[in-house]
């Protein structure tokens, strides 16, 4: 029975056809009350005095209510109440064959009991069957006459006592809250007030309903109120939304959306075999085609380094990233997006990755706060990570409630960090982009070439691209060079600069993973020159994560100034310590995670190597430079 007229969900019949003849209630106001029309579902909004007084002249009638079958079908009762039905019309088929429209016991009694021997039965009594009749004949000799009404069994008026109903409805209001007490704390709040009233009132006790009573009437409201109360209006809209923005696309490249997530899987070092723990994943996802346009996976933390490194691995061909892994698979997505759509991670609203807009011609387009399903994409793949790729694989991650007491997933990894990510790229090329989906029935793989032989992708420039996604800085130029990461950054070419232009304020970038080299924008010829660290030897391969470390522990000795012997001994101690973990874990029977000596050791970073060409005015190597044995081989990233 429901404890108000107007609930929302619920479906008012009105007898006069107006205004409409049957609608359900949408939202329910303090004065208006909101109707959908259920069979167009035309939004009617209507005072609440005069549905009420309507309700009073006996004009609406709500069928959660009442007490008859409404547009239930013979097949939509349970199989019990269907063979009920069969059974009473065989005897009432019989007493109609044989011409008795008048059921008194002396005309039914002999043909009913004959019925019943047939059907192997006792025989029901002749009023019975004459009220089966009745029904029949009044339902216009359908079945629907015969429907057995238990369903409809039971109390109407509540068994409590009215005040305890009142204070269950006033306790429940508090049950739906964001805090989410529980049902017990209901309870107990529930008898306190009960037997305050019986302590003041000896004469007039009242009893205390059980906790499944309570518990049916705290949660006799609409999974609406429930929801919007318990996890909050915008936790509710996504759930309405199904993760699905509504947004529309036509061709690949049109809209890609990025996103961070860290993977529910424990990994191993590839050399000592010891527990690193669990990488953080960075995927860039092709929102017409499905198609994973690039990702990046390692133990850095998400940030604008992270978001570059994909992006590299995103916007060029995979060939030879898919042979560096060892995978023959196709993988032809590739491309400069037209939008690239974010959240609101601050390394997306940095300078850094803003200023790369202009640079690529990429418009960035932010989801609002809270809205998820705005980059449904990228969220649904990762859902589809986790129960295709991670579900069974050694070390994954589980929730509480949905493993054993003992399972600890860090003790069950088994993969080490490139077999992990070996066993990624053979899935996503081999499978997800095989997959059919659910509206198109085309594949990732599929659409995207149908897209890209109506469009074809441009292939960007290694050379170029390289600068455009490192970190962007200023920095003033001195006589003594320049100076970032607490280092100095200095060469002959510098000084030219220095000559010409003399204490200025010049554009740099650099690599986060690599801070022996900055590259130097000449304002006048339109290039960027590589200047390594004064401090190559130390700084070379090193990323700004450890040289912060490495200056953290310098400084405990006190000293005020770094010197190149101090930071080096620093570097050595660091990774002695290093080794010490993996050894100290390689003997322990429970393994701890050493994510933090991951990132030091850039595991899936690999050291980012610039490609030289003068003719394309990107990058000009320092003629005096003091590593005649660098590496030009350019980018690979992973």
């Amino acid at each position: 029975m429901l404890t108000e007229l107007w609930v929302e969900g619920v479906i008012v019949e009105f007898k006069d056809g107006m205004p409409c003849e049957r609608a359900i209630i949408r939202q329910v106001g303090k004065s208006e009350i909101v109707l959908a029309n259920i069979l167009n579902g035309t939004i009617c909004r209507m005072e609440r005095t005069a549905l009420d007084e309507m309700k009073e002249a006996g004009g609406t009638k709500f069928l959660a209510e009442s007490r008859d079958f409404g547009d239930l079908k013979f097949f939509d009762l349970s199989e019990v109440e269907q063979l009920e039905v069969n059974r009473r019309y065989k005897y009432i088929k019989v007493l109609l064959e044989k011409g008795i429209s008048k059921i008194t016991e002396k005309s039914a009694v002999a043909i009913i009991r004959d019925t019943a021997n047939v059907l192997g039965e006792k025989p029901p009594h002749w009023q019975s069957v004459r009220g089966w009749h009745r029904n029949y004949i009044e339902a216009g000799e359908r079945l629907r006459g015969l429907y057995p009404k238990h369903r409809f069994k039971g109390r109407r008026e509540a068994r409590l006592d009215s005040r305890v109903i009142d204070i269950i409805q006033k306790e429940a209001k508090s049950f739906f809250k964001q805090s989410q007490p529980t049902m017990a704390s209901i309870e107990r709040n529930i008898e306190a007030k009960i037997i305050a009233h019986n302590l003041d009132h000896p004469n007039d006790l009242l009893e205390m309903p059980s906790y499944l009573t309570i518990q049916r009437r705290v949660l006799n409201a609409s999974y609406q109120v429930k929801q919007k109360s318990r996890i909050g209006v915008r936790a509710f809209q996504a759930e309405l939304a199904k993760a699905e923005s509504g947004i529309k696309t036509s061709r690949i490249l049109e809209r890609v959306e990025i996103d961070h997530t860290l993977l529910d899987i424990h990994v191993l070092h590839d050399d000592h075999k010891t527990l690193l723990g669990r990488p953080n994943i960075t995927v860039l996802i092709d929102h017409y085609s499905h198609m994973v346009l690039g990702f990046q996976l390692s133990f850095e933390k998400p940030s604008f380094a992270s978001v570059c490194m994909a992006c590299m691995n995103a916007f060029l061909p995979k060939e030879t990233f898919l042979e560096d892994m060892d995978c023959g698979a196709s993988w032809p997505a590739h491309g400069i997006p037209e939008t690239l759509v974010t959240d609101n991670g601050n390394e997306f609203w940095g300078k850094d990755f803003i200023a790369i807009a202009d640079e690529i011609g990429s418009i960035f387009q932010y989801c609002p706060i809270r809205k998820g399903n705005y980059k449904s994409r990228v969220e649904r793949f990762f859902g589809i990570v986790n129960s295709l790729v991670l579900d069974d694989l050694p070390g994954v991650v589980r929730k509480p409630g949905k493993c054993g007491e003992s399972y600890d997933a860090r003790q069950e990894a088994k993969m080490t960090y490139t077999e992990f990510k070996q066993y990624f790229i053979t899935w996503l090329t081999e499978v997800y982009h095989n997959m059919p989906l659910d509206d198109t029935g085309m594949t990732p793989n599929e659409l995207w070439s149908t897209s890209e032989e109506e469009l074809p992708v441009p292939v960007e420039d290694e050379v170029e691209l390289t600068p455009i996604l490192m970190a962007t800085d200023t920095r003033e130029l001195s006589k003594g060079g320049i100076r970032i990461f607490v280092l100095d950054y200095n060469s002959s070419i510098l000084r030219d600069l220095y000559r010409r232009d003399g204490p200025s304020t010049v554009t740099i970038k650099y690599n986060k993973f690599d801070i022996g080299y900055i590259l130097v924008l000449d304002s006048v010829n339109n290039v960027y020159l590589k200047i390594n660290c004064d401090n190559y030897s130390y700084a070379s391969g090193l990323s700004e994560f450890e040289h912060n470390k490495i200056r953290a522990e310098v400084k405990k000795t006190g000293k005020s100034k770094l010197e190149n012997s101090d930071l080096q001994r620093a570097k050595v101690k660091l990774a002695k310590e290093r080794e010490n973990v993996h050894a100290r874990n390689g003997r322990r029977r429970i393994q701890t995670t050493t994510s933090n000596a991951a990132r030091s050791e850039k595991v899936g970073v690999n050291d980012i190597k610039l490609v030289i060409d003068n003719s394309k005015k990107v990058v000009h190597l320092d003629d005096d430079s003091e590593e005649d044995d660098i590496n030009l081989d350019g980018w690979s990233v992973d």
